[in-house]
């Protein structure tokens, strides 16, 4: 593994027959000692992201067990690793010690769980480096294990090589070679032909074959301290250097001459150290000047990296003298060192699903910011807000209070309810020159607030509940914010229903919890209108209520927020409707919020003809209230809203109308659609788009018949009749009457569709069968033309997509050019959405869904997967699976939520887990290297029917499993336990 996956380099032949087989004799000794690392890095921290990787490592001391490999394989956040050495032996690997700059870490494993060998350490011997020094990189290349590529040195004093926006290396040397190593092989030995390992390998550039080696100077340093059991000490003055040839010292006005006479080393070397990048509010700001060119430290010549270091690092905590040449003159300054470890993290909080901790030296350094704020690593439930959540950006202050760290924001929080909003004051390490203010909202549901701590001496990270934001304001929830004391504008105030729909008009926020039915999606808001306010029903697009497990809350007039309930997703058309409260609306400190229903069954419900004259309601967050007058353009079928390749929900063609002038809205908005009299005849939505799809739909509008069965079934005070969609589970295509002739159908039928009232040119034939019924049942065939449901003429597409409360109809088609009458049962497709979610291993285990039904060659389990935590025990095993039925558990069979609860009980290991706990506390937590956990084999099914079956290792430590259900007793909000 490289850190951007870079690529790598040539071989160099070797120069006759003897040479050849004594490489051959240094690769055969390196098969032992090289180790293939599997990395599972568990959560965005600092420069990473969460993730699964391939790398290595070699044997460094076989007596301790200890292995050496880059940093960025490590990762200085929480993560997992697993060895595999030569002969498929797996170790666990435990996280020993990182440097916090440069790009090595040290790994260790019990040398007990080697029972059929013991591996030789591989020597490190920095000083065997040379130019045209030839090599061998022996390592886990392209994730193939004991891969051998030859080299030659070419370039002993190169910078670090820049690898974007991730970890990077600073103040030190790299070597520079060619060889055909690709990305697996980062932390490869370098060995020279007596097996020596004169440096490592770290990255490479994919654009040509040039491959980057770490120097191990520094690496025998720390390897010494820690072999004793102890951090070695690393300063730091928040400055990087960079080396510049005697030449180019030479244009800056040094002699070379003039400063060995004032203490410079020149002999032996190829240049200076000059100064790149100084920190703000660092000990070296405002006394080194980036271009000061270093000449000695506390009387030492330094002309090389490694020499700087020894110097820094045996002075943390005091100061060093620095002869440096700046602007022609020599001089002698003063720098205090601080302990490097001071400004590395070391904490995480984990808050309302958000990931904070403190600014590291990595990020500063790379924005040429003060290590000073609070760095937003992750947020998955909005807590923080979706603008923020792209790992560049700093909470500053909170509530008007200074957070220069973790702990004083976590001071802060201390003392906020969780039903409070907080003021945010963040910046972006891209523009530091302005603040954003933002505000925050807890969740009322995520996962428990914890404090993640790494234990410096057994490199586990320790989970601690945080109690901030913990305690209930004593008046109960608060759901009234004021979002701005004035009313949403309105384009024509003397228009009675534009003021009724203005008061009809509420933003809805979205918070997800976790995925459920196929959606990942992260926060979101958008637009919905209040058709029921004595009830609470509000009516919005499919796209912007499409992940059940999720929380909404409801704004009136941008005073007053109100949290609601998804509790219905209309399973053919792109709507859903959102349950709230209405008591919630009146409270002495606002008055009563004024809210208005739209009548949608007020006036006629039936088909707005081509060229029918409407006036378009809608509301963008750019320019508010919107009216515009528009005019029928065409009526059509409906193309498909999601593709064949995804789960995601999809909604069945239904007929549509356009408007001319095109009315724009977006995704997460709505439009009402009225005649002359002002009666609602429709809705505008813009379909919800997949990621296949190469262009986006348009929007559309949907006759409002469509919305008024569901909206009484939601109104109806005994909703036990169960649901009330009905469908025949196929899927219709269009066929022209000429054609329809030659299929069989009938000259009376066409006719009748061509001369008759509300003329039409087509037919409907089926195309595509959903779900197989049994064989003994009535059903329809592909190819059939249905002409008429219980005796009513198909005209339309809605005369044949849903079939409200129908247990069967009767239909006369055309099966084989013949005309037949068949009655046919219908399918119940629930509006309910899914109300239980389980996260065990980081897999999402939930009840299939009906894109899931549509889509499965058989059911055989009330158990499906389709999504897992990226970095978790499942990510690697279960996500190339796209989705599968799981069947069985640890050899326990599987049918249904129920079983996976039992078997989840069954296998946790909460004993061991506290047990292993207490062990790091005490700085024992390496015993037999492993985690509490087990190997578990799970066996599924694919939609597709395949079966499959995997090992998972559980891990309880960081990974213990939980569930989501809706609450019946709390109005059907979701309420969150631990398994």
């Amino acid at each position: 593994m490289t850190i951007s996956e870079l690529s790598d380099t040539k071989p160099a032949n070797g120069s006759s027959k003897q040479t050849a087989l004594s490489w051959n004799t240094i690769q055969d000794r390196l098969r032992e000692s090289v180790v293939s690392i599997r990395c599972t890095r568990i959560m965005a921290f600092d420069t990473v992201s969460a993730g699964c990787s391939n790398a290595t490592g070699f044997v460094i001391d076989a007596e301790q067990g200890i292995i050496l490999s880059n940093r960025h394989v490590m990762s200085a956040g929480p993560a997992c690793h697993k060895g595999v050495f030569f002969n498929n032996t797996e170790v666990f690997l435990q996280s020993l010690y990182y440097d916090p700059v440069h790009d090595f870490a040290f790994f260790r494993y019990d040398q007990a769980e080697l029972t059929a060998f013991t591996p030789k350490a591989i020597p490190l011997s920095p000083e065997r480096a040379f130019s045209g020094l030839q090599f061998r990189l022996v390592g886990n290349d392209s994730n193939e294990k004991m891969s051998v590529h030859s080299g030659e040195l070419s370039q002993l004093d190169r910078n670090p090589p820049d690898y974007g926006q991730g970890y990077n290396d600073y103040n030190t040397f790299y070597f520079q070679a060619s060889t055909t190593s690709k990305g697996g092989s980062s932390g490869s030995p370098v060995v020279d032909i007596e097996g020596h390992a004169v440096a490592m390998k770290a990255g490479s550039n994919k654009n040509s074959l040039s491959c980057f080696l770490l120097p191990l100077q520094r690496v025998v340093y720390a390897f010494e301290y820690v072999q004793r059991g102890e951090i070695p000490p690393r300063g730091t003055m928040q400055t990087t250097f960079k080396h510049i040839t005697h030449v180019q010292a030479e244009k800056f006005g040094l002699d070379v001459n003039t400063a060995a006479s004032e203490g410079a080393r020149t002999d032996g070397v190829t240049g200076l150290l000059t100064v790149d990048k100084i920190l703000p509010d660092g000990p070296a700001d405002g006394i080194l000047q980036v271009g000061d060119i270093v000449i000695s430290m506390d009387g030492r010549s330094i002309a090389e990296f490694w020499e700087m270091s020894d110097v820094v690092d045996a002075a943390v905590g005091h100061t060093i003298e620095i002869k440096l040449y700046r602007k022609k003159s020599f001089e002698t300054v003063s720098v205090a060192v601080q302990d490097l470890y001071a400004i590395t993290p070391s904490r995480a909080l984990r808050i309302g699903g958000a990931l904070l901790h403190d600014l590291s030296f990595q990020k500063a350094i790379r924005a040429s910011a003060p290590v000073y704020g609070v760095y937003i690593a992750n947020d998955l439930n909005g807590f923080v807000g979706n603008a923020f959540n792209n790992s560049q950006h700093v909470i500053i202050a909170v509530n008007g209070a200074a957070t220069p760290n973790i702990a004083a924001l976590m001071e802060v929080l201390a003392g906020v309810c969780r039903d409070e909003a907080i003021v945010l004051t963040i910046k972006n390490l891209n523009d530091l020159r302005n603040e954003v203010m933002s505000v925050a909202r807890h969740p009322s549901v995520s996962l428990p607030n914890l404090l993640f701590t790494r234990s410096i001496s057994t490199g586990f990270w320790l989970p601690e509940p945080f109690t901030g934001m913990a305690a209930v304001a004593a008046s109960g929830e608060s759901r009234h914010i004021v979002d701005s004391p004035k009313p949403p504008p309105c384009a024509d105030s003397n228009s009675a229903f534009s003021e009724l729909f203005a008061q009809s008009t509420v933003a809805i926020g979205v918070q997800t919890i976790c995925p459920a039915d196929n959606y990942t999606s992260a926060p979101a808001h958008g637009i919905g209108v209040v058709l029921d306010k004595v009830r609470g029903i509000v009516l919005c697009s499919a796209d912007i209520a499409k992940n059940p497990a999720a929380m909404y809350t409801v704004i009136f007039g941008r005073l007053v927020r109100v949290a609601a309930v998804l509790v219905y997703m209309h399973p053919l058309y792109p709507m859903s409707f959102l349950k709230y409260d209405p008591s919630a609306l009146a409270d002495d400190a606002y008055g009563d919020v004024p809210v208005a229903s739209l009548d949608i069954f007020k006036g006629p419900s039936g088909r707005l003809d081509t060229g029918a004259s409407v006036t378009v309601y809608m509301v963008n967050s750019d320019d508010g209230h919107r009216i515009m007058p528009a005019a029928v353009l065409s009526r059509s079928t409906a193309e498909k809203t999601t593709c064949h390749q995804c789960l995601h929900r999809r909604y069945l063609k239904s007929e549509v109308f356009l408007l001319t002038p095109a009315v724009s809205i977006s995704l997460s908005s709505i439009g009402i659609v009225c005649d002359a009299e002002s009666n609602i005849r429709g809705i505008l939505i813009k379909p919800p788009t997949c990621s296949h799809q190469q262009t986006n739909n348009i929007t559309v509008g949907f006759d409002i018949s469509l919305v008024q069965p569901a909206l009484e079934y939601l109104q109806s005070d005994d909703c036990s009749k169960g649901d009330i969609v009905r469908v025949l589970d196929v899927e219709y295509g269009k066929k022209w009457l000429s054609v329809a002739r030659v299929y069989g159908v009938s000259e009376e039928h066409i006719r009748n569709l061509a001369y008759g009232p509300d003329p039409q040119t087509k037919v409907f034939m089926v195309t595509k069968i959903l779900r197989r019924r049994a064989p003994n049942m009535p059903a329809l065939e592909v190819g059939d033309i249905v002409l008429s449901v219980d005796g009513k003429v198909v005209r339309h597409m809605n005369d044949l997509a849903c079939h409200y409360s129908r247990d069967s109809v009767d239909l006369t088609i055309v099966r084989n050019r013949k005309e037949l009458s068949i009655r046919i049962p219908t399918t119940r497709l629930s509006g309910k959405s899914t109300d239980h979610v389980v996260c065990w291993s980081g897999t999402f285990l939930q009840k299939p869904w009906i894109r899931v039904l549509e889509r499965a060659n058989r059911i055989p389990s009330e158990v499906f997967t389709f999504c897992s935590i990226t970095g978790s025990p499942a990510h690697a095993e279960l996500s190339k699976s796209g989705g599968m039925f799981v069947v069985s558990i640890d050899g326990q069979q599987i049918k249904t939520m129920d079983d996976v609860l039992r078997v989840i009980e069954e296998i946790k290991s909460d004993g061991a887990v506290r047990e292993f706990r207490d062990n790091v506390s005490s700085k024992q937590g390496y015993s037999s290297g492993k985690m509490p956990g087990r190997d578990v084999v799970v066996r599924g099914v694919t939609l597709a029917g395949q079966e499959l079956v995997s090992t998972i290792r559980t891990n309880d430590h960081y990974f213990s499993a939980w569930q989501i259900r809706k609450d019946a007793k709390t109005g059907g909000f979701w309420s969150m336990t631990a398994i």
